[in-house]
Parts: C-alpha cells; structure tokens; sequence
C-alpha cells in the first residue's frame, strides 16, 4: 500500500508533467524543413529581374508548420521570399504585420519581466533579435524604393533610429531578477565567474545604428529633390552619420568603409550650400572623384542591391555543472541557442550598363554596404549575455525546489519517494530547458551596393556575380533626368 501510495504521489503526476513539458515544446519550435527549398528556389530565378513565385509558395506551403508563437517568424519570411519573388506587395503587407506585432511582443516583454523568468523562452510568441527587427523595416523600405515611392521608403528607414534608440533604454531596466528570483542572483553570479561564462544582464546592444539604413535614406532624400519634396540639407544629415557609422563598424566588426559614401557626401555638402563643410570634406577626400550636383541632377541612377549568401541558424548549448544546494550537491543544468553555420560565395557583383546594340558604357563593381552576418553575430553575443544570466537563475531557483521537494519525499515515504522525485524532476527539467532556437533565416549574410549614374536613354543593364556562375540580372531600362531606378537580388549562395 505504502509503494502505490508513493507511486500516485510522485511517479502519475510528475510523468504526465513530464510528457506535457516535451509536447509543449516540442509544439512552439517551427519546422526548418523549408529552409532548404527555399534556398535551393533562389538559385533559380530568371536572370531578367522578373517575378519568379518558387520561393514565396515554398513559405506560403509551410505556413502551419509555424504555429500560432511564431506568427512573426512566418511573416518575416514571407517578407524575404515574397520580395526575393518579386512580389513586393505581398512582402511589404507581410513586414508590416511583422513589424507591428513585435513590437507589441517586445513592449510585453519588456514590462513583464517576472514572465520572462518564469517562462521557458520557447512557449513565449517570437518576436525577433533586435537586428531581425531593425531588419524588418530597412529590407521593407526596398519594396516601396522598388514601386518609386521614396517617401514609403524612407519613413521605413526613419523607424530604425527610433527601434535602436529605445532597446538600449530598456535593457538596464530590466537587469535585476524579480520576485523569488533575486534570492539566487548572487549564485547566479558565483556559477558563471567560476566557471567562466561571459554574462552581463544589462548588457547595452553595441549595434546602436545602421549605416546601410542612414545611406539609404539620403538616396531615398535625393530621389525626391527633383520633385521638390526634400532639398539636398536632409540628404547631408544623413550621409554624414551613414560615415560615421561605418567608422563605428570598423572599429566593431572590422568592416571597411565603403566608397560609395564619400561622393554623396561631397554632393550634398556642394548643393546645400555648406561651404565650411564643404571645403572641409574636399581636403579629407581629396583624391575621391565625384559628380556636383548640377550634373547629378540631369542623370538617371541605377541602383542594385543584392542580398548574398544566409545568415547564421540557431542550435542548442547545454552547460551542466554541480553546485551545492541545501547541503546537497545537485547538478544545475540550463541550455541557451548558439549560432553555427552562415555566409556566402558571392563577393560582390559587377553591375554593367551599355547601349542596345552597342559596347559598355559603364560599370561598377559592388561593396559590402550591410556585414549582416557580423553584425547579427554581435547582437546575439549582447543578447546573449543577458540571457545566460537569466537562465543560470532560473535553474538554481529550480534545482532549489527540487532538492527541498526531494528531502520532503525522503521525509515522508522514505529513499524510494525520493529517489523519484529526484529523477522526475531531473528529467522535467531537461524537458523544460530546451533552448530557443528560433531565428529569422532567410535574412542574407550580407548586402551589397553598387550605383550606375548615367545620361538620360536607353540601356542594357546586366549584373554578373562574383565568385559564383552569373549573370543573375538582365534587363533594358529606360532613364530620364533625375530618375532613381532600384535593382536587387538575392543570392542564397
């Protein structure tokens, strides 16, 4: 009797809490399967810059596979296969959804924080890195760039600054563990120097700003000058802290500054009539060549983007240690994702134009305009500091209540009952601890830029790959004064 006794107590319950554990997250982690299609889809695309569905369907076709948690996920997705296919309709409705429901999750996030303890990442709705959701809103910008509206384009861009500003403001905020969570800070704090685990729960992003994103919004500022809807004075603001930011970059991620700023400095500079500045920037640059404004003006500007390789992908890392607990040395054990994998084959592309019929006219060699892979790695790497320190608590704090809860059972139904809940316990802990792995795949590991200015006419424009097979792009545009034409590819080689 004693034995069915300890059996209905410990072993029905505590197992059927263990099953539920895996199912539920086994349930919140969305299928990867479609990832290989997809890249394998954008291999195929017609090189005439046309509309190719492959990649948007293999998405679409794997939409039940992410669950109701990751809603953003899928709609993040959708927003890069959408646009790879060339419908950047869908792909901008599918980043604005995306966009506005992270950013409620996130606001959650952030004032809950007892939740964020308590609460296995992976049972919680995704909602994004913080880059993934800078992310959002500059490849977003690239679809209204892509229909002409510049306006569209660089209120998307604009959003940036905001979202980089207010996640730095937030994380000191939430350092502290809350409630019954603080008794094992300083546990938390023993277990991580011992055993050398980099950890820092109010650890600042130093992504801070974008310069791909301030570049891009003096283009989409200088599209519009023509019209009359912005003067070349909001162009130089934000070609200046595009320059500024790349410099951050070198010194971060150990990315070159890339050529193509400089001239759109001196432009700008030129035309607003800053003539301090001016001189000022023709000295620090003077062997850059560059076209004034007057000239600029008259031309039409090939612009090509091309989205190169994929980012990194998410795996698990379990960290198990013995740590004394009540008199008992228990093992603490917790997992946090780490990222593996990413890159790309393509180094650039050469972006030609010449005249129906006729030889080259011009061509530009691309540069590295977004080092995406390094600068989402670092996101991760501060993100991650402020994770691992939330998880080493919460596992102590966990491993605590096991350790009582099994003297307990000692003390009640004897070495059998505790030995038990001990195992069950263990086991529900592994279920439970499972790491989030969850990351926005189909972003590329880096982007590149390149920009054609050419007299008003007809012309052939043809990009070639570098260091993979090509051409990927062919196609016949027609170009009037002060017309700003956006090209782009992805590449998931």
């Amino acid at each position: 009797m004693k034995d069915e006794t300890i059996r209905s107590r410990w072993s029905i319950p505590s197992t059927l809490f263990f099953f539920l554990a895996c199912i539920l997250l086994s349930s919140c982690a969305p299928s990867t399967e479609q990832y290989k299609g997809y890249f394998e889809s954008l291999s195929l695309n017609p090189s005439d810059g046309g509309i190719d569905p492959g990649p948007e369907k293999i998405i679409k076709k794997a939409h039940g596979s992410y669950g109701k948690r990751n809603e953003v996920l899928y709609d993040m997705d959708l927003g890069a296969a959408a646009q790879a296919s060339g419908d950047y309709r869908t792909s901008e409705k599918a980043f604005r959804r995306a966009d506005r429901l992270s950013r409620m999750l996130y606001t959650k996030s952030v004032t809950n924080l007892i939740e964020a303890y308590q609460t296995n990442d992976l049972v919680i709705p995704y909602r994004g890195y913080p880059f993934e959701r800078v992310m959002i809103n500059l490849l977003n910008s690239l679809n209204y760039a892509e229909t002409g509206d510049w306006t569209g384009a660089l209120v998307e861009t604009r959003k940036i600054r905001l979202k980089l500003e207010g996640y730095n403001q937030d994380y000191p905020k939430a350092a502290a563990p809350p409630g019954k969570f603080a008794q094992y800070q300083n546990a938390a704090i023993n277990l991580m120097s011992s055993h050398h685990i980099p950890f820092n729960p109010a650890q600042l992003n130093h992504y801070t700003d974008d310069g791909f994103a301030r570049f891009l919004s003096g283009i989409y500022q200088e599209a519009q000058v023509n019209s009359g809807g912005v003067d070349y004075s909001s162009a130089l603001i934000s070609y200046r802290k595009a320059y500024s930011t790349y410099e951050k970059n070198w010194i971060l991620y150990h990315a070159p500054i890339p050529s193509f700023v400089a001239p759109a400095l001196l432009r700008s500079a030129e035309a607003s009539g800053r003539v301090n500045l001016f001189a000022r920037l023709k000295k620090r640059f003077s062997g850059v060549s560059w076209i004034p404004s007057t000239s600029f003006e008259k031309m039409g500007h090939v612009i090509f983007i091309g989205y190169d390789g994929e980012i990194f992908h998410l795996t698990s890392q379990r960290f198990a240690f013995p740590f004394p607990i009540a008199n008992t040395l228990a093992m603490v054990s917790f997992s946090v994702p780490n990222p593996v994998s990413g890159g790309t084959q393509v180094f650039g592309h050469r972006v030609v134009a010449s005249v129906p019929g006729k030889a080259v006219v011009a061509q530009s060699h691309s540069e590295v305009a977004e080092p995406l892979m390094a600068i989402g790695m670092t996101n991760f790497q501060d993100h991650l500091k402020r994770v691992v320190f939330r998880e080493a608590v919460r596992s102590i704090l966990k491993t605590a209540e096991e350790v009582v809860a099994t003297n307990v059972a000692d003390r009640q139904g004897g070495g059998i009952a505790g030995l038990i809940t001990m195992i069950v316990g263990d086991v529900a802990n592994v279920a439970s601890d499972e790491a989030d792995t969850r990351s926005w795949r189909t972003l590329p590991s880096q982007m590149d830029y390149a920009e054609l200015d050419l007299n008003p006419g007809t012309y052939d424009i043809s990009v070639y790959p570098m260091g993979v097979d090509g051409p990927v792009i062919k196609k016949r545009v027609t170009l009037v004064p002060g017309q700003f034409l956006l090209l782009h590819e992805t590449d998931g080689r």
